[in-house]
């Protein structure tokens, strides 16, 4: 049975509709660097040092997501042994799972963790990719491509969040089947274990116009412009 993913944007510009999610999910899990292959982003993800930022979160980051962030940049975050803005956030938390109550509590926490990674040369997309790798189920990855769908542009890091929590929660069931698809599959690094919120901006970035992933990967994908009725 075919899975759609429907997104309504911050700017409230026309919703993002994707047929056949699970074939696009699939698609990029087996396919991007950031998922198979040497040494990929994914296989960081909730492993190693938690509560503290690397020099090897850095590596991973430039290694396969596209980042060029100089290590230096990292230094008044890998200096440290522990960082109290990751210790506040429950190693399991999930952004998809908490009742409405929990994240009123939780909001703050994520905005102090997001405040205390952005700084310079760390922006939102390398600063939220390091962040997932600490707390994969509750930071998606914010690039440039996943702001532009979800119609994020100038928006508070903590809103588009927030937003992802609220476009995640409406399309909960159809993440849910797409990630026990995807833990079916198994690559060289072993079965594709992704949370709900990584396969969420997954899905974003590889329907954007823009993504990387080549035209003979994306022959078979159309791209179809459908106006509602009360667009005519």
């Amino acid at each position: 049975m075919a899975v759609t993913v429907t997104i309504e944007r911050m700017d409230k510009g026309p919703r993002l509709i994707l047929e056949n999610a699970d074939q696009l999910a699939i698609l990029f899990f087996t396919r991007d660097a950031s998922s198979v292959g040497k040494d990929p982003f994914d296989a960081h993800a909730g492993v190693g040092a938690l509560d503290s930022i690397t020099d090897d979160d850095v590596r991973a980051i430039n290694a396969t997501m596209g980042a060029r962030s100089p290590h230096e940049a990292w230094r008044p975050l890998t200096d440290a042994a522990s960082l109290d803005f990751l210790q506040a956030l429950d190693i399991g938390v999930d952004l998809l799972a908490m009742t409405d109550h929990e994240w009123d509590i939780a909001r703050p926490l994520v905005q102090k963790a997001l405040s205390s990674v952005i700084g310079p040369y760390r922006n939102l997309a390398v600063a939220t990719k390091i962040l997932h790798l600490k707390r994969p189920g509750l930071f998606p990855v914010l690039d440039s491509l996943v702001v532009d769908q979800l119609g994020g542009s100038g928006r508070d890091p903590i809103d588009m969040v927030s937003h992802v929590r609220q476009q995640g929660l409406a399309n909960i069931a159809a993440l849910s089947a797409i990630q026990m698809q995807l833990a079916g599959l198994t690559v060289q690094n072993g079965p594709i274990l992704r949370t709900r919120v990584r396969i969420l901006d997954g899905l974003l970035w590889t329907s954007h116009p823009r993504t990387n992933l080549s035209p003979e990967v994306l022959h078979g994908w159309e791209r179809i412009v459908r106006p509602g009725r009360g667009d005519l």
